[in-house]
């Protein structure tokens, strides 16, 4: 039980990992979004309460997707270790004392 608490514990770090990705790619692109805007307020293509909407809008809907999408990524690797179980450190140990025990006894049939 101990091993798949720590095997959960890795996939949960993975999981973080690869939302703190998206979440950097997504501050990056909301960085050029905001300096895109900037511009167009500049030059009296939108106003600033239109950029400010724009802006609020994309952060919104970044937010939205980073839960969505942890929770499809989680859904999908629980699936799957559902279904691919390894087997735990303690279950390969008890199986090689089982193959030790049977080669001394193959050993002293001979």
């Amino acid at each position: 039980m101990e091993e798949e608490e720590k095997d959960k514990e890795s996939v949960d770090g993975l999981i973080k990992k690869l939302i703190y990705q998206g979440i950097g790619f997504a501050a990056m692109t909301k960085e050029k979004l905001e300096k895109a805007v900037s511009e167009l307020i500049s030059s009296n293509k939108i106003s600033a309460d239109e950029g400010k909407k724009i802006v609020d809008d994309f952060s919104t809907n970044v937010d939205s997707k980073a839960k969505e999408t942890e929770k499809k990524i989680r859904d999908v690797v629980s699936e799957t270790i559902a279904k691919f179980r390894p087997a735990t450190k303690s279950e390969v140990e008890e199986l090689k004392k089982r193959i030790e025990t049977l080669e001394k006894l193959v050993a002293s049939l001979d």
